[in-house]
């Protein structure tokens, strides 16, 4: 298999099911991990265990948002261990105090929010963009009907789609840039090393501004226009010549 953008190239039942219903259970899948807890969280785990297998995308391809956001799940974890009561302290550090309660607490959090973002990431693997994009006007077409400015809404998960893949590989090309220029970061203090991190910002953004303005570009010049009044799933004022 050979992956463009977020999306890994596949015959699984998974790549085969329609945007649509699988936007719907990952909202249905989404609601139910945030109110589970316990029994309930290990199953689905086990959900997400069964549907990676089922996707054949891989456990790293499927897995990889939950390795890069490992530092945000520990603060997460050690946030909720150390604050969030005093009651049956196991160690306490002047205003702080790690209690079972609070790690517990931090882990199904944590676990939550990993689960979530190994489904979203199985999701983009095994949808084309353009079948998400397809996929959200079919669910919000009922909307329509209400003025709920439909079109929009497809257009922005199309664009954000396309350009979270591509900004997150420029930003691992300016961290190598930086390692060739100043050496490796992970290897200096942890202030220096913030700093490090912050000066990315700038030229992530910039990239990402440029990036945006080239496509506002694009999509004028080809007569894109979003109708004022939505008719239909796909109404636009403009055509391609």
């Amino acid at each position: 298999m050979r992956a463009a953008a977020g999306y890994v190239w596949g015959d699984s039942p998974l790549h085969r099911t329609p945007a649509s219903a699988k936007l719907a259970a990952l909202l249905a899948l989404s609601l139910a991990v945030a109110l589970a807890e316990g029994p309930a969280l290990a199953a689905a785990l086990l959900v997400l265990l069964a549907l990676v297998a089922l996707s054949r995308v891989g456990w790293r391809r499927a897995l990889a948002p939950v390795w890069g956001m490992r530092w945000f799940l520990l603060l997460v974890v050690a946030m909720n261990a150390l604050l969030l009561s005093r009651e049956g302290a196991l160690l306490e550090l002047g205003p702080l105090a790690l209690t079972p309660r609070g790690l517990a607490q931090g882990l199904t959090v944590a676990t939550r929010v990993a689960l979530v973002a190994a489904l979203g990431a199985l999701l983009t693997a095994t949808t084309r963009p353009q079948e998400l994009v397809e996929g959200v006007r079919r669910l919000l077409s009922p909307l329509a009907r209400l003025g709920v400015p439909v079109e929009p809404a497809a257009l922005a998960v199309g664009v954000t789609v396309q350009f979270v893949p591509t900004l997150l590989r420029e930003s691992r090309q300016l961290i190598w840039a930086q390692r060739l220029r100043c050496g490796d970061v992970a290897s200096r203090g942890i202030m220096r090393r913030a700093v490090s991190y912050v000066r990315l910002l700038v030229p992530i953004f910039v990239s990402a501004f440029r990036r945006a303005d080239e496509l506002s570009a694009a999509m004028e010049a080809r007569g894109y226009r979003l109708s004022d009044t939505p008719t239909g799933p796909r109404t636009r004022e403009g055509r391609r010549a």
